[in-house]
């Protein structure tokens, strides 16, 4: 509803008021930055000129000074790189509660003892996200305040000048939300601070569960939920820096297409990670693991390989196996001669009582270094040295070693396997596999539970937030390690079971997870999608037989366009038709080797065309060509489908879902 005359004279003065002092700001902390940087120079060569002349209690003193110091800037620019932000778009909406006038924006405004603009994360600003006009509440470090909001208004502010203003509601087909909608898509995901709905801002403000869980359809914002819940809580908890975050992307492409939403709501980017990059760090007995996108990449380009094998390395089924193969190997351990070192002599049987009955609760290869440690200890004073050389002698009589290849390999050859694996099992082709330089990824989440079992779980205690995206592509036992390995975190996990592209793991439904977190954990589903026009979705639907899918951007009355195959060797005029109304389109192929094709066809016409391959990191999205399972997680104004999916639906409902205004499949 477009606002008075009277009002609109209003709302331009106080913007231009909140522009003047957001410069003033700038100015002021540009000036305090500068003398403060100055100050801190001085005295580092103070400390530099006085070095010799310190004790070492003054040496402290000076360091912790420096530290402070160092800090303290660091705090001031992170404060001037905000206010720049919202130099010339101060903010995005208000509300008045309580007779109260509160403006909203990415980052708070302070003038003397008011706020011009209040940080979307504070506590009063749930009202302008989850009520309307009205009686409203929001909990306040006080308690429940109640009250009632007489007025909600949305700005669309550009360099500084208001270009429109409209009283609005909490309303999911409101003005301002269908605008952003209608815009074509950009290189980069953007925040969708000024546009959160209700159903996520209950997800992005939770304060009070540990482990959040969500199942939410394709374009229902998943992502842009879990990075805005990142700075949230950023904001929120005192404790928590970006250092202290880590998010697990799909892939490297996906981590680049995300790295700008962070810095725009004022916060620095998080340590991000794929599951190949974080087995690599664990799995030092291979030169690194393969990508998943190679791994499911393999299988969809028809490679000859064991396929029952790989789905039983990466099924439930084989946790208990390895868990009992453990146990065996460690309890079949024996030190089979005494230890003789620099004169001292320890029993074997001294020895196997310490393995299997003092350290019988450890691992086994911790066991080893406790043992070596009591030995150091009590007859070599506990040097560094003796502690490693009676390491190495205490397997060099022992009856296993700490060779992890062989340990895995072993594996397969016990009967604990063979009685449990129900397929003809060719091991020929496992051992060739294993003696690899690159480890398999279906073999790298097992053979990492394998070493914890053996060594202990190598806690990750800095990390206190661990955001996984895509989560259906992570199996049970991949949440199993990550609870133990990060046992301070708490989790936010988001995916989609209908977007599966493994085609030897699928969940029935996300919630089997809570059986990992069960303490205070909750399980949500997000079924709206902001993402595709109805008429896409409608489509997407049919491919899944799903109902459940609520479209929320308004009729374009665009149908999706079918075409026949034989056609395809058009597909260029369909890319010349789509360039002239979209900045973004994409192809999507079932297999890499089609995609490729394709990509080198449209070459010989258009000059910027992106192909998306597994190792992939940046693109440009004004014409990109990809197999499916490379384009989880994107979208683009347009989407062009090369139908080749057969029975794999999962795949296909992937690819049509990118697609945000304009679909055309070729079938």
């Amino acid at each position: 509803m477009e606002i008075s005359k009277s009002d609109l004279e209003q709302e331009n003065i106080r913007l231009a008021d909140t522009i003047k002092e957001v410069n003033r700001q700038i100015d002021e902390f540009g000036i305090k930055l500068t003398d403060d940087s100055n100050a801190l120079k001085d005295f580092q060569k103070l400390r530099w000129e006085m070095e010799q002349e310190m004790d070492s209690g003054e040496r402290y003193s000076f360091v912790s000074d420096n530290d402070l110091k160092i800090s303290l800037l660091n705090d001031q620019a992170k404060r001037m790189r905000r206010l720049y932000k919202i130099k010339d778009n101060p903010y995005f909406g208000s509300i008045i509660f309580n007779n109260e006038p509160i403006y909203i924006g990415i980052t708070s405004l302070k003038k003397d003892d008011d706020y011009l603009v209040c940080d979307w994360r504070a506590p009063i600003c749930s009202l302008f996200y989850d009520y309307g006009v009205g009686k409203a509440q929001y909990k306040s470090l006080n308690g429940i305040e109640k009250g009632e909001i007489t007025r909600k208004r949305q700005y669309k502010i550009d360099k500084g000048k208001l270009k429109s203003v409209f009283d609005t509601d909490v309303n999911i087909d409101d003005d301002l939300l269908q605008s952003v909608l209608a815009q074509t898509s950009s290189d980069k995901m953007k925040n969708i601070v000024n546009t959160i709905q209700e159903e996520q801002n209950k997800v992005i403000r939770d304060e009070e569960t540990a482990n959040i869980i969500v199942q939410g359809i394709a374009g229902s914002g998943k992502t842009s939920v879990a990075l805005h819940r990142v700075a949230f809580l950023l904001y929120k908890l005192e404790y928590l820096t970006s250092g202290n975050v880590v998010i697990f992307s799909p892939n490297n492409v996906f981590t680049e297409y995300i790295s700008d939403v962070l810095p725009d709501l004022g916060e620095d980017n998080t340590l991000q990670t794929t599951m190949a990059e974080f087995a690599s760090s664990f799995i030092v007995e291979y030169q690194r693991v393969e990508t998943y996108n190679s791994f499911v990449e393999r299988f969809y380009k028809g490679v000859r390989q064991d396929n029952d094998l790989i789905k039983f390395k990466l099924s439930d089924e084989i946790i208990p196996l390895m868990e009992q193969f453990c146990d065996y190997y460690s309890k079949a351990a024996r030190f089979i001669n005494k230890l003789e070192y620099k004169n001292k002599t320890v029993s074997m049987s001294e020895l196997n009582e310490l393995l299997h009955v003092r350290y019988s609760n450890k691992p086994l290869f911790e066991r080893i270094d406790l043992i070596s440690e009591k030995i150091n200890n009590s007859y070599f004073k506990g040097s560094k040295k003796d502690f490693i050389s009676i390491k190495s002698n205490l397997f060099k009589i022992a009856n296993f070693k700490k060779d992890y290849r062989e340990i895995y390999k072993f594996f397969f050859d016990s009967m604990i396997f063979k009685d449990n694996y129900k397929f003809d099992y060719r091991r020929n082709e496992n051992v060739r596999n294993l003696n690899q330089k690159v480890m398999n990824y279906e073999d790298s989440t097992i053979f990492i539970y394998m070493k914890c079992l053996l060594e202990g779980f190598p806690y990750q205690v800095a990390m206190r937030e661990v955001v996984i995206d895509e989560a259906q592509d992570y199996t049970y036992l991949q949440y199993k390690m990550f609870k133990k390995i990060f046992k301070n975190a708490h989790f936010t996990i988001l995916g989609d079971v209908n977007q599966t592209v493994n085609p030897f793991y699928k969940y029935d439904n996300l919630n089997k997870l809570l059986e990992i977190f069960n303490k205070d954990s909750k399980y949500i589903e997000l079924n709206k999608t902001y993402r595709s026009s109805p008429e896409i979705i409608e489509y997407a639907n049919s491919i899944l037989n799903l109902n459940h899918v609520s479209a929320i951007r308004k009729n374009v009355n665009l149908p999706v366009l079918k075409r026949p195959m034989s056609e395809l060797k058009h597909i260029g005029r369909d890319v010349l038709y789509l360039k002239k109304k979209y900045r973004s389109i994409a192809i999507i192929t079932k297999s890499i080797e089609e995609a490729r094709i394709i990509a080198d066809s449209l070459k010989q016409n258009y000059d910027k065309v992106s192909l998306i391959e597994s190792n992939t990191t940046k693109f440009n999205k004004q014409l990109v060509v990809t197999p499916s399972y490379q384009a989880k997680g994107l979208e683009f104004d347009s989407v062009i489908v090369i139908n080749n999916f057969s029975n794999d639906k999962y795949l296909y409902y992937v690819a049509v879902t990118r697609a945000q205004h304009e679909l055309i499949v070729y079938e």
